[in-house]
């Protein structure tokens, strides 16, 4: 019987890593005057992600042998994994290569989030950054926006005329977006001000005694960023998973104060036990390109009624000019 189940136990463990699906990714421009960079890319992202797949359909950790990844990168992805594990959807991915700040990314490598104790849901399928240094190791691995959002503000701009600038805001959005599904308390210690204010909605309701319609209203609550990593620090704790998708974006350059940028989201948001869908708007200050910080960061509730139903006003969502802060 014993050899029987270590038998069994063994063609198991064969099976999962046949089954596991290798991936090879190509570059198609970006890259031509360097075919060894090119290549060393490529061998990099293709065995990353064939290992993401070998590790979640053996339920293991990763491996990071098989790729060159730095230090900080590692311990980012080995977050990301451990709170919500994911496999890489496709046998073939061939995209271009694009020069950031600090060396080169890939977008648009396509996901598929397979939580260890949730069904799959229509959220599920996500795409992920990889940035690279300039000697092609893997620097960064994280959730992206929606190629949708990424393309609709690079294109279009509005008031960040900037393409640089418009660039830069939004790869530290999907860095904050990823900081929650990573659990990454140290990320969002740093980027943080010290005097950040954190502002809450909550929907009230209440019944006039003249009246049988009742009132509804979001009422606010201020925390300093202490407070708020505190609770988030309890939340983090928790919960197995923590689930942050943006599913619209606007950006706006600050009128007076040269630098600073609001960026208002609407957020998806969920943990084994809650679920909310709000608009989060952050101030940030770019002046330091590498550290910006954020000095508000703002939650409205999207919808004001349990049936979803009656949806808050737009004159009532933060705006850049509710802020005048004394910098």
């Amino acid at each position: 019987m014993k050899k029987l189940i270590l038998m069994c136990c063994l063609v198991a463990g064969v099976w999962a890593s046949a089954t596991a699906q290798s991936v090879k990714f190509e570059i198609n421009s970006g890259m031509e005057d360097n075919p060894t960079l090119k290549s060393k890319i490529e061998r990099n992202v293709s065995n990353l992600l064939t290992e993401i797949n070998r590790a979640q359909s053996t339920g293991t950790s990763l491996n990071f042998n098989a790729f060159e990844i730095t230090s900080d990168a590692k311990t980012s992805l080995s977050m990301l994994w451990s709170n919500v594990p994911f496999v890489c959807i496709e046998e073939e991915i061939v995209e271009r290569l694009l020069g950031v700040s600090g060396g080169y990314q890939v977008r648009c490598v396509p996901l598929e989030l397979r939580p260890t104790d949730a069904k799959v849901s229509d959220d599920s399928y996500q795409e992920a950054v990889i940035d690279f240094n300039h000697a092609g190791e893997i620097s960064s691995f994280y959730f992206a926006i929606s190629n949708n959002l990424y393309s609709q503000v690079m294109k279009k701009g509005g008031e960040v005329t900037d393409l640089r600038r418009r660039q830069l805001i939004l790869d530290y959005v999907e860095h904050f977006r990823t900081a929650y599904n990573q659990k990454d308390l140290k990320f969002l210690e740093a980027v943080f001000s010290d005097d950040a204010i954190i502002i809450t909605g909550k929907v009230t309701t209440r019944k006039p005694i003249d009246s049988p319609i009742p009132i509804t209203k979001v009422e606010y609550k201020t925390q300093s960023k202490q407070e708020y990593l505190t609770n988030l620090r309890r939340v983090f704790a928790n919960a197995k998973y923590v689930r942050v998708n943006f599913s619209e974006i606007k950006i706006q350059r600050h009128p007076t104060m040269e630098h600073y940028y609001g960026v208002l989201l609407r957020q998806g948001y969920s943990t084994p036990g809650y679920s909310d869908d709000g608009y989060v708007y952050l101030l940030w200050d770019f002046i330091d390109e590498q550290h910006p910080q954020i000095h508000v960061r703002t939650w409205q509730p999207y919808w004001l009624n349990p049936e979803k139903t009656v949806a808050i006003e737009t004159e009532e969502v933060f705006d850049i000019g509710d802020f005048n802060l004394d910098i």
